[in-house]
């Protein structure tokens, strides 16, 4: 499938601010399942952008302002060719959750993180246990933690904020799908199966909607989802808000132990006033670039070459996946 996506983002200032650091994780990112054809990051007013890519292998986009000023708009475009994703391979004789190699190869997606913490003993790993008693392989106690987690949670936009702890959502029962992903990650790493977190975007239509799954163009937010390590057959990408797999609808941009890795966008600024980020996605299907609503606005620069480097910090900003 061929997605034309546009990701726009305008921050908004209360009162002028003086300088504003930003570093933007939205780049698709090349792989076996995807293809970027093109991508593009301009800006208003026109930037300097020093792109690099960090330790868990996403393109990071750097960003800075040192004038006074009250707004700022940042839109990435690019052209995805995308395939589908193999579920589950039929593992040959090889190691097992609790071989020592397989368990060092994949330590960092074992252990808690910063938005994914649990502790021996307690709600997540006692409910993880008992949602794999009797799976009789690695994928059946994926699923079993999939299915649980939806049972757990309900979707809900507006219910929780960027670190909210795995015991309070499961106390409070609902969620966005970043929350999903957490209790997901949580309850799998707690029975010992490594699982890592995706951020990326997703072509779905409003499911309510009558023209769902007819609909050429989408306005969503980023979606999040996992992959998890199976012995012996790789990484298998499931998507916990949706209950099954991933496919050639969804879109990778980077992958880390939880959202702290592979936020879309995470910044601060200087200055007395407050901030507001509007922020949507636009998906088509079929088109050979861009999709039309992803058109750029006329006297936009491409940005380039390096931001400068960041200072102390009075005020943050960061964005929630939905």
């Amino acid at each position: 499938m061929r997605l034309g996506i546009s990701y726009r983002m305008h921050f908004r200032y209360s009162e002028p601010v003086t300088e504003c650091q930003n570093e933007v994780r939205v780049r698709p990112r090349d792989d076996d399942h995807q293809r970027v054809l093109s991508y593009r990051l301009t800006s208003q007013p026109q930037l300097q952008v020093l792109s690099v890519v960090d330790y868990w292998g996403t393109v990071v986009e750097h960003l800075g302002i040192r004038t006074p000023h009250t707004e700022l708009e940042l839109l990435a475009e690019a052209t995805v060719e995308t395939a589908t994703r193999p579920g589950p391979a039929e593992a040959a004789a090889g190691p097992a959750l609790d071989d020592a190699g397989f368990r060092l190869e994949h330590l960092e997606f074992l252990e808690p993180s910063q938005h994914v913490d649990w502790h021996p003993g307690d709600a997540v790993e006692q409910r993880a246990a008992g949602a794999v008693a009797g799976a009789a392989s690695v994928p059946e106690m994926v699923s079993a933690v999939l299915a649980d987690v939806r049972g757990a949670l309900s979707y809900e936009q507006g219910a929780t904020d960027i670190g909210v702890s795995l015991a309070e959502l499961l106390g409070g029962g609902a969620g966005v799908c970043q929350d999903f992903a957490h209790l997901a990650l949580g309850m799998l790493r707690s029975v010992g199966v490594p699982a890592r977190y995706v951020s990326g975007y997703l072509f779905a239509a409003d499911e309510t909607s009558a023209n769902a799954e007819t609909a050429e163009v989408v306005t969503v937010q980023t979606h999040a989802w996992i992959e998890v390590a199976l012995p012996g057959s790789g990484w298998w990408a499931l998507d916990p808000t949706n209950g099954g797999p991933v496919g050639e609808r969804h879109v990778v941009i980077g992958c880390g132990r939880d959202y702290g890795d592979v936020p879309p966008v995470r910044g601060a600024f200087m200055g007395s006033g407050t901030a507001e980020v509007d922020a949507e996605v636009v998906i088509g299907r079929h088109v050979e670039g861009p999709s039309a609503a992803a058109a750029s606005a006329p006297g936009r620069q491409v940005a380039t070459a390096a931001a400068p480097p960041a200072p102390n910090w009075r005020n943050q900003q960061s964005q929630q996946q939905q």
